[in-house]
């Protein structure tokens, strides 16, 4: 059994290096680092390229990444025109394969006539916003028409293909795609457009596996020019990615959570932590086998520590908060599998002849066991929700349960399957991963029958559909917020809006 978990861990390792092609094994080049440099003249700002850029600002990236600029004039000012690499008065879309310099001219504009206002609509991201009555057509750039005091206006938002009406900003609000408007004075409106899929880090060779998310951000493992592998985070709206930690601790991360104040990850013998914007890195937890890690809403830390040897009946379960270190429960064989909810701390488990789930309050007290999967079922996924256990098990001699993703009810621990639309599974050399938001389920499918990619199930078993598929077996990481789903594919980090 032993050897089943180490097995496990270090699948799980060794899926999280990442590689640059389907099916592994290729060599992994160095990225090219290209630098872009923009350049304001007049009363205004870029926007999409990292921090917003006013004056000069020049930005590292990696080659063959993706960037949508936006001119933003200020308040009683007007974009001209783009210069460089850019032209014309939309939006930018460059693909940094050099280093490139673009500018922005930005004009003052006259006050308008007595009895009138000026509207500015600031359309960001691939769409437009289009007034009625008035002439105002807005796409991927500013707007700005002149309108008596007192006129009643309708903006409507319609965004591009591939792209998404996200909500207004300004003087309007909400994500209903109009927006009626009395003018009593100058008024400034924005109107965001997300793309439905936005490739986060490109395919350069560099990306691992493993994700996290916190509530602005995505974190995952890179490997930049050979140094080491080591951990970075990027804007959920893309943008410039940043290094957060980068220490020889940083080298074996195969597992890792954020939340807004800091970034946890283990390399299977300890447990480490430092600020999501980097920072010192403190080493908060020694021992072995680690497994996967997880977070309360108070910003307290989860995993399990693995049993020691074949039925031996150790192993334990451990919580941190404020930097003070407790066990829950010893003795319970944890398969490395840890989720929390607002009461307790879930745990899969294998006690060397049958896999199961179990619990324990989050504050102490009596572990038990709330699913039993039977011999040769070793549970290896898990996650919760107020009223749900989700939960992936390989599963010896059985096609039509291994690795498939079930969901037991805590109300009457009535247990169903999530991912038959499937077919057979396999979870041999394949990392098993479910996530759950707003009693969604959502899963990698990376072995057994085709089709593999990203899926999704209600809890109640409907609404099986999929988020993402291709023929190749390179589908890792998922992780979801309220927005979108996330994942690695074929060597880049994808977001995906729900």
């Amino acid at each position: 059994m032993r050897a089943l978990i180490l097995g496990s861990l270090a699948l799980a390792f060794g899926a999280s290096c990442g590689s640059s092609t389907s099916g592994g094994g290729s060599a992994r080049t160095s990225p090219t680092q290209v630098n872009l440099t923009i350049s304001t003249a007049g009363n205004g700002l870029v926007r999409g390229a990292g921090e917003d850029c006013r004056g000069s600002c020049t930005a590292p990236y990696v080659s063959g990444t993706r960037v949508h600029l936006v001119a933003v004039p200020d308040s009683g000012a007007s974009f001209v025109a783009w210069s460089g690499a850019c032209s014309g008065t939309g939006g930018c879309d460059l693909t940094l394969d050099a280093d490139l310099e673009v500018g922005a001219t930005f004009a003052t504009l006259p006050p308008p006539p007595p009895s009138q206002h000026r509207l500015n609509v600031i359309v960001q991201g691939k769409g437009r916003v289009t007034s009625s009555p008035g002439s105002l057509d807005c796409d991927s750039s500013t707007c700005a028409v002149t309108v008596a005091t007192g006129s009643a206006v309708t903006l409507t938002a319609a965004a591009a293909d591939g792209a998404r009406f996200a909500g207004w900003g300004g003087a309007c609000s909400g994500t209903s795609a109009t927006c009626q408007l009395t003018l009593q004075s100058d008024t400034r409106v924005t109107a965001e457009f997300q793309s439905e899929t936005l490739v986060l880090a490109p395919n350069d060779g560099t990306n691992g596996t493993t994700i996290a998310l916190n509530s602005t951000r995505v974190f995952w493992t890179r490997d930049i020019n050979g140094s080491g592998r080591s951990i970075w985070s990027i804007s959920k709206n893309g943008g410039d990615a940043v290094r957060v930690a980068n220490g020889s601790a940083t080298a074996s991360a195969f597992a890792f959570v954020a939340d807004d104040g800091n970034l946890y990850w283990t390399d299977y013998d300890h447990v480490y932590s430092t600020p999501v914007g980097g920072g010192q890195e403190a080493l908060l937890f020694t021992g072995s086998p680690i497994g996967r890690l997880a977070l309360d809403e108070t910003g307290a830390l989860y995993w399990t520590v693995g049993q020691c040897c074949s039925g031996d009946n150790s192993g334990s379960v451990h919580p941190m908060q404020n930097g003070t270190h407790t066990v829950l429960a010893e003795g319970q064989n944890p398969m490395g599998a840890v989720a929390v909810d607002a009461s307790d701390v879930y745990f899969t488990a294998f006690d060397g002849h049958a896999g199961s789930i179990r619990r324990v309050p989050r504050n102490g007290g009596a572990v038990n066991t709330v699913l039993s999967c039977g011999s040769g079922c070793y549970p290896e996924a898990l996650a919760v929700d107020p009223q749900n256990v989700y939960f992936r098990p390989g599963v010896s001699g059985s096609a039509t349960t291994d690795a498939h993703v079930q969901v037991m009810s805590k109300a009457d621990s009535r247990v169903r399957m999530l991912s038959t639309g499937n077919g057979s599974g396999d979870s041999t050399y394949s990392i098993l991963e479910v996530e759950v938001n707003a009693s969604v389920a959502y899963w990698n499918w990376s072995n057994g029958a085709s089709p593999y990619g990203i899926f999704r199930s209600n809890a109640d078993g409907s609404g099986f559909a999929t988020v993402d598929s291709a023929d190749d077996r390179d589908w890792y990481g998922v992780r979801v917020d309220d927005v979108a789903v996330y994942h690695y594919h074929h060597g880049a980090i994808i977001r995906r809006l729900k």
